[in-house]
């Protein structure tokens, strides 16, 4: 099992923009299941309820700055792997809290379609914690490999004479 975590340093880019893309999907459906669930009329408004929306969006904002700075070139300057750990480990602890909260705004929902709205929201707050999680993870082995050899994995493949 164990095994699998270890992402090789030339994967590292590719593993990266793929977690972006997944977590971007679910990203939006949740987003969208949390508005959805606040316009249920059995839905109480309360901040249990509507604290996914900015969990979406910030978790959004994080995710624009390391798209961003990953492939725009005038803002690769910007571009951090410090930052990109943390923002990333940030994420994993909000995307719990998420889970935990939506669970305490599911149980005091007053209709089935709310409860079961917000049963799907808890579950995609925990997978996104999970692969939040594993995104943490790769940019720490990033980091790390940053720290040890001066530039980021995948450079040295597109410079071979700089190895």
């Amino acid at each position: 099992m164990l095994q699998r975590l270890n992402v090789q340093p030339d994967a590292i880019p590719r593993t990266k923009f793929r977690l972006h893309i997944i977590i971007g999907s679910l990203l939006l459906i949740t987003f969208i299941l949390v508005i959805a669930r606040i316009a249920d009329k059995g839905t109480p408004s309360s901040r249990t309820n509507t604290w996914g929306i900015a969990v979406c969006l910030k978790s959004a904002v994080f995710m624009a700055y390391q798209i961003t700075t990953a492939h725009v070139e005038k803002l690769k300057r910007w571009a951090n792997t410090k930052v990109n750990v943390t923002l990333n480990i940030i994420d994993t602890v909000f995307w719990f809290a998420l889970f935990i909260i939506s669970i305490m705004g599911a149980s005091g929902a007053h209709s089935t379609s709310s409860k079961a709205l917000g049963a799907i929201v808890v579950i995609l707050a925990l997978i996104l914690c999970g692969i939040a999680g594993f995104l943490s993870f790769v940019c720490i082995k990033e980091r790390r490999y940053f720290k040890r050899h001066g530039m980021l994995p995948g450079k040295a493949t597109q410079y071979p004479s700089t190895v």
